[in-house]
């Protein structure tokens, strides 16, 4: 029986995208209109999920019908599994372009999901 030798490297980083167990974890499973990735935060429109759209100068950003945050990516048409609570890493967030954490924060907070 030999020893393994291979060079391995380790780090403190933390790669992790749920920040916490203080605040439940809930999720739902809703079909995606459009391709979602993993950690987008999702607006509910007609009963089906879509991701939330790039702002750019000419367009503030409108939150309404926020849901979630997608766990896992999903094709239109597809079951979306859906964190509805929690507590997540910002950093971890799949944000479009033209969007921080602190933008959506408070809109975030106001359905359950907090940011670390």
């Amino acid at each position: 029986m030999g020893m393994d030798l291979a060079k391995k490297t380790y780090s403190t980083t933390p790669d992790y995208f749920i920040a916490g167990t203080t605040v439940g974890i809930v999720t739902a499973a809703k079909e995606a209109s459009a391709a979602i990735a993993a950690h987008n935060l999702v607006l509910l429109d007609g009963g089906k999920v879509k991701p939330l759209a790039a702002v750019d100068g000419s367009n503030a950003l409108n939150v309404t019908g926020l849901y979630g945050i997608a766990a896992e990516d999903a094709a239109s048409g597809e079951d979306a599994v859906i964190y509805l609570t929690g507590e997540f890493f910002a950093e971890g967030l799949a944000l479009p372009d033209g969007v921080t954490a602190a933008d959506i924060e408070v809109a975030l907070r106001n359905i359950g999901i907090f940011l670390k």
